[in-house]
């Protein structure tokens, strides 16, 4: 922060004997001069604030020669602005100045944005010229929160005030102190399904209905933090709750009264953060924290009036008010009336939010809950009309560490294992996976994020799923080699919670390219990711065939080879298959590959030229056509038998066909046929038409195969 230099400047009216004695005395005869010094108070204030009170300066002077009329001009400069409120002929107000007997004061003006200039200031000397004559200015404000280094507790600028007067040697004072305002922590319970709105909006109905509560608790950074409207200022401090990501639908309600946690009280709490359910009651002059809600204020938090006045009696507070949404989100602003500036004092803000039943989502939706110091503003100058006091608009810390309760229960804590993960692939081989659980081990609703950081480049080879969620998931982490040279590759994959992180360190060793599965499919349609039991499958990849020794398994069982290269094997499913998954390995002269995971599963798909015409045996060309009405044969493979529903045939325009024919070819294994009658309706034109192969799927979706032409005359 940058501190207040001050510096008095005099100038004298005196007789001629005395003109002689300040020539003389401006020269160097100091026993006769006029001393003049400085003191200041050190005050702490907020380091968020633009229109901050910082301490009251005294300016002390004796000496000099009797009956010698003294007349000054006091100077208060500083590196920020000065932002005392002006009037219509911008004139500073909110100062006091206090003159001891026998001192004039004569104006007070802005110098300059930085300079306050009292000029006119005029005295005698006494009789005995070490009587001190003084004057002292208090109610400077400044916008400590544009200074360069306004951290906790720093001396504004680290020095401050330099005092000039004739003969006299400069002294330095610090100026203020800065501290935070406000920390905050909250338990957010979302937006549950079918939260009941209440008969009447008062504390206890809604503690009775049941509605769905969450809770802000704001503390003070620094005692006296919390502080009533002073004298000059527009309001006590405020605390301005910005309220968003509500659902269509919801209803939002908060206290008109927040009664605070000050030593014997009983503050208002819906019982969260580990509190008894309480409306707050508040006992007058105990300087107990009491904050009202204020009615009419902007969303920076100026203006408006509190909904409720400051009682005289002991009151237990039971109003609720619903807070009106636009596009999801509210506001809603408090203003501390009391407070005790010997406590750090904390208080809890109830949030109530109603929601219909239906439609109901399969998770809760978290909302976002953003308090800070208020009013909210960016006006560092001295105006007419700016609200004092004002603030920057900053996210509060935590507060935790000052209550002491950072590991309680009733907080969402994540939960993440942090133990580093290794995969360990060849080069251009099969992406390896693992899983990792998320959770809340605390209370509350726990929303997250996922990211993934890399160490080494290059970047894209590991993926997470889900990368967001609430309360628990299982994450899936898939590192493919797929574009990696050999070599190690480093990533972290960081869970964040709020203010909390698990970051989970990941290396991936990639080695020499080996028996490498890049891709297994149907092998009749090159369809890929899903093969049936008994059916043909094609692998693709490097390095499949060994010089010596070739096979391949599907979860161990050992499957019957049509054709092997290096780069391609083909083969017939085992049909002893249980699972739904299935780990392929291929092992050639010993050396296995990583296995590669398949969906098990009816996946039907026709082989090229696999469309037969039944007049000729001929397969179906543009020169060989099928004549409408007569019927022709399918070959392909992936029919899994029983099947658990009919097999369809479309062909052109027209579906859902029944083949005279569906099953096993007979004399090759892994071979399916199907004979189906080419609708003697099916228009002439467009020729060829796509002819499709459909079994029953799962939720009433049939799985089809790939198109093949069927050529028509």
């Amino acid at each position: 922060m940058s501190s207040f230099i001050h510096s008095i400047r005099v100038a004298r009216t005196l007789f001629h004997a005395a003109t002689l004695l300040f020539i003389l005395l401006f020269f160097g005869f100091s026993l006769a001069a006029q001393t003049c010094t400085v003191s200041a108070t050190t005050p702490t204030v907020a380091a968020e604030g633009l229109a901050e009170q910082i301490g009251t300066y005294t300016f002390t002077c004796n000496g000099g020669t009797t009956g010698t009329t003294v007349r000054l001009t006091l100077f208060a400069a500083a590196s920020v602005n000065i932002t005392n409120r002006v009037d219509a002929n911008g004139v500073p107000t909110g100062l006091t100045i206090f003159p001891s007997a026998g001192v004039f004061v004569g104006s007070v003006a802005f110098y300059a944005a930085t300079t306050l200039e009292i000029s006119q200031v005029s005295y005698t000397v006494p009789a005995n010229p070490a009587t001190n004559m003084t004057v002292a200015v208090s109610g400077i404000r400044a916008a400590v929160a544009t200074a360069a280094n306004g951290t906790t507790g720093a001396i504004i600028n680290g020095s401050a005030l330099v005092i000039g007067a004739q003969f006299s040697a400069p002294s330095s004072f610090p100026v203020a102190l800065t501290a935070p305002t406000l920390l905050t922590s909250n338990i957010n319970n979302g937006i549950p399904c079918g939260s009941p709105v209440p008969v009447s909006f008062d504390f206890p109905t809604f503690l009775a209905t049941g509605t769905s509560a969450s809770a802000i608790r704001i503390t003070e950074a620094s005692p006296a933090a919390f502080a009533p409207k002073i004298m000059g200022a527009d309001n006590g401090v405020r605390i301005l709750v910005n309220l968003s990501g509500y659902t269509t639908g919801s209803r939002v309600f908060v206290p008109d009264a927040i009664v605070g946690s000050d030593a014997g009280a009983t503050p208002t709490t819906t019982g969260l953060f580990g509190s008894t359910p309480s409306a707050g009651i508040y006992t007058p002059g105990n300087n107990q924290l009491l904050l009202l809600r204020v009615n009419g204020a902007d969303a920076t938090g100026t203006g408006g009036t509190t909904v409720l006045t400051q009682p005289l009696a002991q009151t237990t507070f039971s109003t609720v008010s619903e807070l009106i949404l636009s596009g999801g989100a509210t506001y809603a602003v408090y203003e501390v009336v009391d407070s005790n500036p010997n406590l750090t004092e904390t208080a809890q803000i109830p949030v109530w939010v109603a929601s219909p039943s239906t439609p109901c989502s399969t998770t809760a939706v978290i909302p976002t809950f953003s308090p800070m110091v208020a009013p909210v503003s960016t006006v560092s100058i001295a105006t007419q009309t700016d609200p004092i006091p004002r603030y920057l608009a900053v996210t509060p810390g935590t507060d935790c560490m000052a209550i002491g309760d950072c590991s309680a229960n009733y907080f969402p804590t994540l939960s993440v294992s942090t133990t580093p993960i290794v995969f360990a692939s060849p080069s251009l081989g099969t992406a390896q996976q693992t899983s990792l659980p998320v959770g809340n081990s605390g209370g509350g609703l726990l929303g997250f994020t996922v990211a993934v950081s890399y160490q080494t480049s290059p970047s894209g080879w590991l993926t997470v799923t889900p990368t967001s969620g609430q309360n628990s998931a299982t994450l899936q982490i898939t590192a493919s080699p797929a574009m990696l040279t050999p070599g190690t590759y480093n990533a972290t994959i960081t869970v964040t919670a709020g203010t909390m992180t698990a970051a989970v360190p990941i290396t991936f060793n990639v080695g020499p390219v080996g028996v490498t599965i890049q891709n297994v499919g149907n092998a009749a349609s090159f369809q890929y990711g899903t093969v049936a039991p008994g059916s043909y499958a094609v692998i693709f990849g490097l390095n499949l065939m060994g010089v010596n020794s070739t096979s391949v398994a599907f979860n161990g069982v050992g499957a019957s080879i049509v054709y092997s290269s290096p780069s391609q094997i083909n083969v017939i499913v085992p049909t002893n298959l249980t699972n739904t998954l299935a780990g392929v390995v291929v092992t050639a002269d010993g050396m296995a590959s990583t296995p590669f995971r398949v969906t098990l599963a009816n996946f039907p798909g026709i082989f090229s030229n696999g469309i037969v015409n039944a007049s000729n045996s001929q397969p179906n060309t543009q020169s060989n056509p099928v004549t409408r009405g007569q019927f022709v044969t399918v070959y392909l493979t992936g029919l899994v038998l029983p099947l658990t529903g009919p097999v369809t045939v479309n062909i052109g325009s027209q579906t859902n066909l029944m083949p005279s024919f569906a099953g096993p070819q007979g004399s090759f294994a892994g071979l399916d046929q199907v004979n189906v009658t080419v609708p003697a309706a099916l228009p002439a034109s467009p020729n060829p038409v796509p002819l499709t192969v459909c079994i029953p799927g799962t939720a009433a979706a049939p799985v089809c195969s790939n198109a093949v032409s069927v050529f028509i005359q």
